[in-house]
């Protein structure tokens, strides 16, 4: 692992991040490396949690980790007690440690059931991918915590680039504005769901966003109306699409074009193939396994069935439809939320629309949305707007029998709906 150290002393006069009104230099990063590693058990190899008060210095645990060999368990503070208890619990122990060869990595994510799904990396595989990175010298913002494949990716694409981190100093619209506008960020990863916020918050029109070259967008799907938008409100801006799974981390893609939803799979160590509408990929960097669920995703063969629905076209560029779990079942009738969310955005007045279940005595399931808007009208009236303007766009059975009109969504701590 010494090609990291070495990659991060080359930018040592360089600025590696702003963060909580201090400014970081590469030098300053590369000695908080050296003071985490300082602090970690001799021995053998170990799981260390990793709780930091600032994000720079998460990372530099992260990376001392690394180098010692150990198991790291990022547990940011921001996670409820509760949470951080259950991961602590999962993370204790388990036979795929054994299967380790070097570095490990522990990332969790949210299960069908609702508890927390940990999976174990080869984390030097992981940080292998960011090996041949070309020095560029950006300035990116940091949305997403580092206990997040995308967080991860985000930062160590940044940071071994040699280029800027600028974590703002909370994770809302009004404060990511204030830290483009004062650190002049050119670079804005995000979530649709948080670029959608900063674009109804007005975030644009309260600070100065001039400098942002490149929006690269993931995470979850985009509706088409947010990225119309996004274009409208960054005519001079890049919109990238970026994709990659918690089992996989980060693959290289190339969108279609600016205002398109299709890309092109173009990353030399990653293999795919469709497999009944599903998206399959074959990484180096796919994990060894889940510490508390089921394997049945992960293929003896080294492929990961991703659970994400897509469509192709002539040319072999894919879109994301949604996931295969968030399929709607009317009456044997599959309903893609995404396909639904995508008409009820462009009623007039609806600024943002979520789709779902919801039970239905003969049906099973029925179609059912919360809606937020930008002008007054009672719901019998949104009712009739909606199946109106749905009709001779989507099947009947498509068409929501249950509105709500909602403030805003809640948004969890990975910058999705709640």
């Amino acid at each position: 692992m010494s090609w990291i150290r070495n990659k991060l002393a080359a930018y040592r006069d360089r600025i590696a991040c702003h963060e909580g009104g201090r400014t970081y230099s590469y030098a300053d990063f590369l000695e908080l490396i050296d003071q985490a590693a300082a602090k970690l058990p001799s021995g053998n190899r170990q799981v260390v949690e990793v709780q930091a008060p600032t994000t720079i210095e998460g990372l530099a645990t992260l990376l001392a980790i690394a180098a010692r060999g150990h198991i790291a368990l990022p547990l940011p503070l921001e996670l409820p007690a509760a949470e951080q208890a259950k991961m602590r619990q999962v993370a204790a122990t388990s036979p795929l440690y054994d299967q380790l060869q070097g570095s490990g990595l522990i990332l969790f994510s949210s299960g069908t059931s609702g508890e927390p799904k940990g999976m174990l990396h080869n984390f030097d595989a992981l940080l292998q991918r960011y090996r041949n990175i070309r020095p560029r010298q950006d300035r990116n913002l940091l949305l997403l915590l580092i206990d997040h494949i995308g967080g991860l990716d985000s930062a160590f694409r940044c940071l071994f680039a040699g280029s800027t981190l600028v974590v703002p100093t909370a994770r809302t619209p009004e404060a990511a504005g204030a830290a483009i506008a004062t650190h002049q960020v050119n670079v804005l990863p995000a979530s649709p769901t948080f670029l959608n916020l900063m674009l109804l918050n007005g975030v644009a029109a309260s600070h100065d966003l001039s400098s942002v070259e490149i929006i690269a967008y993931g995470a979850e799907a985009m509706p088409q109306t947010v990225l119309t938008r996004l274009g409208e409100a960054f005519p001079n801006a890049q919109l990238q699409q970026k994709f990659g799974t918690s089992e996989t981390g980060a693959i290289r893609i190339k969108s279609a074009a600016n205002s398109s939803l299709f890309f092109r799979i173009q990353d030399s160590e990653t293999q795919w193939k469709v497999v009944a509408d599903e998206l399959w990929l074959k990484t180096p960097s796919r994990i060894l396994g889940y510490l508390n669920a089921s394997n049945d995703s992960l293929e003896a063969d080294g492929w990961y069935r991703t659970g994400d629905l897509v469509e192709t076209d002539d040319q072999g560029y894919l879109r994301i439809l949604g996931r295969a779990s968030a399929l709607i079942n009317v009456g044997g009738q599959k309903v893609h939320p995404a396909e639904v969310e995508a008409v009820l955005n462009t009623v007039p007045g609806i600024t943002a629309s979520k789709v779902f279940a919801k039970p239905a005595p003969i049906t099973g399931s029925a179609v059912a949305c919360e809606i937020v808007v930008n002008k007054e009208q009672d719901l019998r009236a949104w009712k009739r707007a909606i199946r109106k303007h749905c009709r001779g766009q989507l099947a009947p059975w498509k068409i929501p029998s249950s509105i709500a009109v909602v403030d805003a969504f809640a948004v969890n701590r990975r910058m999705k709906h709640a």
